[in-house]
């Protein structure tokens, strides 16, 4: 080794067993020491520079100069201790490097030179320059190396890199990296693959309940669970930020390919340890795309595989879904019915509020009435509430689209002269952000309307979220004053836990059971049920669905207290509304007349 001879000449030129030409106390060859002979001041100085220096007789291509630095940094590079420069004199160039031969015959012409390249030695590193050394003639006589030690600065490079192609918390590949891998993949002839884009659910929930450094623990354990996955299949495994994964397999059959979907999702929903010794566990849901099927760009294969996880998150949890032309269309229109509500809510054009009735059955009085909002789009008519909530859910227009229906809602109750209750509902997406408390203070404020006017209406659903905390909000809620209603009960997962938890002022049961219960004797007997409970409890009960006399009838007879439905009374704008109500729906008739 490089290492070994280096020690055996240093230990040879410290026991004086050198040759007298290569431990000449000048450090110089005599032959060189003739040529040099007015040169001592010029090797003083050489002594004292910054850089490493070496002189090569072309000859032989032995050292015949070294300065200290030199000495130097060779011993720090072999960890040999330091002696006099002249140990180096007379070695040859293999102290240097692993192919001296190579370098021979670099370093035999001067027209080769200058010559600059990096060395590896070991664990250092050196940035060595080589140039041509003449004599008072001009001929030609050796190499002249300068060198210095530049680990520090190659490992600082590294790090560099390391940090724009690798993610630094889990050392996976990052987005730029895999970005570059799936253009490598369909450089080839004829490329066949599968994108698969991964996404955490209940993720934000341990970031949030836990910590960052929980959650950052929490993603190396997902980290480990899919280098091990993507292993077995011999895959592409990266991080593209967040929560968000992707892998690339080489799979282009459906089956297979969500089998070992399904494989991952199940594998990183088993519980993890976190290192604060936590137990946690979260799901996965997975988007498919197939080159080139789907795509024969990098860009569009992401793109698409991104639509197949939404659609996949959409369909629920722990779900895996392929990419299809129909999932892209639809999300266009998503994008285009998005940008058209953002545009009715800054403009107000075409949002409106209805009222829907809530009738007291004892006293057959109006107590209460829920707002409804409506949304009149200028080519498509009336957009359905089921087509456009979510969507506003999903983009983040529902706090806006909320606030608007909250004061619209607030401000006509304000001038209701019975002062009955206005009921508005509460998007879960509405819940745990810390923005609902502000918005109900500014809207009453605002309004002038009484808090106990002010009902409050959510879901089952919303309450079932593992990601926020709704109950301690709603406990504020209701601290203002604010009245509080569970709505569409029964068609969630544990009702009674919810009623147990927090103390509503109303149950609204679903509409669904109240239309059933004619001929489906379950459904009545669960009417039955909620209406009992809401007595035992001293809970008002809301029976929803009420169209016709006998569903009347019915829900009166177990005992329910409240009753909403067309039957006693349809969704309908207030009186300033009416007029533009009407006018957008005679032109709608009148257009379909002409079509």
């Amino acid at each position: 080794m490089i290492a070994d001879r280096f020690n055996r000449r240093r230990a040879m030129a410290a026991s004086g067993s050198l040759s007298a030409a290569t431990s000449h106390a000048g450090s110089m060859r005599p032959e060189a020491s003739s040529r040099w002979r007015d040169g001592e001041r010029l090797q003083a100085m050489l002594d004292t520079l910054p850089v490493a220096v070496m002189t090569v007789d072309a000859s032989n291509f032995s050292v015949t100069y070294a300065n200290r630095l030199a000495e130097h940094s060779l011993a720090t590079i072999f960890n040999a201790p330091a002696v006099d420069p002249g140990g180096l004199v007379g070695a040859g160039l293999d102290i240097l490097y692993r192919d001296p031969e190579w370098h021979k015959a670099l370093f035999a012409d001067a027209a080769n030179l200058p010559h600059s390249e990096r060395i590896r030695i070991g664990f250092e590193v050196i940035d060595m320059r080589a140039t041509a050394l003449e004599d008072a003639t001009g001929r030609y006589i050796g190499p002249m190396l300068m060198w210095f030690l530049a680990t520090r600065e190659v490992a600082a490079e590294e790090s560099i890199l390391l940090l724009a192609h690798y993610d630094s918390l889990t050392g996976l590949p990052n987005r730029a990296t895999f970005f570059e891998r799936i253009e490598e993949r369909l450089a080839v002839p004829e490329p066949e693959f599968a994108l698969l884009y991964l996404d955490l659910d209940g993720f934000k929930f341990v970031n949030d309940s836990y910590g960052h450094v929980a959650g950052d623990d929490l993603l190396k354990l997902v980290a480990e669970r899919l280098i091990t996955e993507a292993g077995r299949r011999n895959a592409v495994v990266a991080r593209l930020g967040g929560d968000e994964f992707a892998l690339i397999i080489d799979d282009t059959h459906h089956e297979s390919l969500i089998a070992f979907a399904r494989a991952l999702i199940e594998t990183l929903s088993a519980p993890y340890r976190l290192s604060s010794g936590v137990v946690v566990q979260i799901g996965a849901s997975v988007g498919l795309a197939i080159a080139p099927d789907h795509g024969s760009a990098a860009d569009v294969l992401i793109a698409h595989s991104d639509i197949a996880l939404y659609n996949a998150k959409a369909a629920g949890r722990r779900t895996v879904k392929i990419f299809t032309d129909a999932m892209a269309e639809c999300l266009l229109e998503r994008v285009r019915l998005e940008n058209d509500l953002r545009e009715a809510l800054e403009t107000r054009s075409g949002m409106f509020v209805f009222y829907q009735p809530i009738t007291n059955l004892e006293s057959g009085q109006v107590v209460a009435r829920e707002a409804l909002v409506r949304w009149h789009h200028a080519q498509r008519g009336w957009v359905s509430p089921g087509e456009f909530i979510p969507v506003a859910e999903q983009c983040g227009l529902i706090h806006q689209l909320g606030e608007f229906v909250l004061l619209e809602a607030c401000r006509t109750a304000q001038t209701w002269p019975n002062k009955e209750t206005v009921a508005v509902n509460v998007s879960a997406r509405q819940l745990g952000q810390g923005t609902l408390l502000p918005v109900l203070e500014r809207v009453l404020t605002q309004s002038g309307l009484e808090n106990h006017r002010l009902e409050l209406e959510v879901t089952e659903t919303a309450l079932l979220s593992e990601e926020i905390d709704c109950v301690s909000e709603l406990r504020a809620v209701r601290a203002m004053g604010v009245r509080v209603a569970l709505d569409d009960f029964g068609t969630g997962f544990s009702s009674l836990s919810h009623l147990r938890s927090f103390p509503f002022d109303k149950i609204k049961i679903d509409g669904s059971f109240v239309r059933e219960a004619a001929h489906r004797p379950e459904s009545a007997a669960i009417v039955n049920m909620i209406a009992r409970l809401g007595h035992t409890l001293g809970v008002t009960t809301v029976a929803e669905g009420v169209e016709t006399q006998q569903h009347l009838q019915q829900v009166r007879d177990v005992g329910c207290v409240e009753v909403q439905g067309y039957f006693l009374g349809r969704p309908a704008p207030e009186e300033a509304d009416a007029n533009a109500v009407a006018n957008l729906n005679c032109g709608a008739l009148s257009l379909e007349r002409s079509l």
